[in-house]
């Protein structure tokens, strides 16, 4: 499957990042999501250092994967007999995707 080349930005800063056009819309909303943190914690709180803002983002979404993995929230469904992938899974590969990108 074919590609798109999107361009996100977190803190002010852009990350060009290449999604299957099915993720375009969820990777978009995640990086406005970790924006909106880093903007609220900012405003919230005295820490002004980027490295500690994205410290806490990175805790803050962590925790709340974590309680969604505790509780079981992972969605799993047939369709037309097939099994879907969970969404743990396709975040996890995402990641794994993502951080391939940055170490090149």
């Amino acid at each position: 499957m074919s590609k798109e080349t999107i361009e996100i930005k977190i803190a002010g800063r852009s990350y060009p990042l290449s999604v299957l056009p099915k993720e375009v819309e969820d990777v978009k909303d995640a990086a406005s999501a970790i924006d909106d943190r880093l903007t609220k914690l900012k405003s919230k709180f005295a820490v002004q250092d980027r490295i500690d803002l994205f410290a806490m983002t990175a805790l803050q979404l962590s925790i709340r994967v974590k309680q969604l993995e505790n509780s079981k929230a992972k969605i799993t469904s047939k369709k037309d007999g097939k099994e879907e992938t969970s969404t743990i899974e396709l975040i996890d590969d995402l990641i794994k995707r993502m951080n391939s990108a940055m170490e090149r």
